[in-house]
């Protein structure tokens, strides 16, 4: 090949290089990976196409329910405040209109989880006494056996005594 076709060949990749990526660009065609910390939480998530990913939203702490919901909560909020702030200010070129438009998209759409992990509590006499019969009662249910159904009998009669009570 001849130095003419090498530099006219070069040429055309660098101008195809650069379309495809231009093009990559406005169109959002790449998965683009965003972590912006807010509020004290990391908030990370992904965006393609002009649009965040649901399901990449706190994707890295997906494991920790806990922190998962804190995460995806602040995310709520995070993508609510962008887009108040980006509608507040003057269009400065054209990626601000798609960041407005991704951002108040998710801020309506996006969904958080929403999770509450507590100490279980003691278990109340009565609840107690209603669990026994229960049991009681299936045991009894396919036995003719005296004992047996004096137990199940005995059992109800204390939970019977507690609802009355109430």
């Amino acid at each position: 090949m001849d130095p003419v076709s090498y530099l006219f060949a070069a040429y055309l990749n660098t101008v195809k290089g650069h379309v495809q990526n231009n093009v990559a660009e406005i169109y959002g065609t790449q998965v683009t990976p965003v972590e912006i910390e807010y509020n004290g939480v990391n908030v990370a998530f992904q965006h393609q196409l002009w649009r965040i990913r649901d399901k990449s939203v706190c994707g890295n702490v997906s494991h920790n329910l806990k922190a998962f919901s804190e995460c995806s909560l602040k995310a709520k909020d995070l993508f609510s405040v962008l887009c108040s702030e980006l509608s507040k200010a003057p269009q400065q070129n054209w990626k601000h209109g798609k960041f407005r438009t991704m951002y108040c998209n998710a801020s309506m759409m996006f969904k958080p989880t929403i999770a509450s992990v507590s100490v279980a509590s003691e278990e109340s006499e009565l609840q107690k006494a209603r669990q026994a019969c229960n049991a009681a009662t299936v045991a009894a249910m396919g036995s003719r056996e005296p004992e047996v159904l004096r137990k199940r009998w005995a059992l109800c009669e204390v939970y019977n005594e507690l609802i009355s009570d109430k």
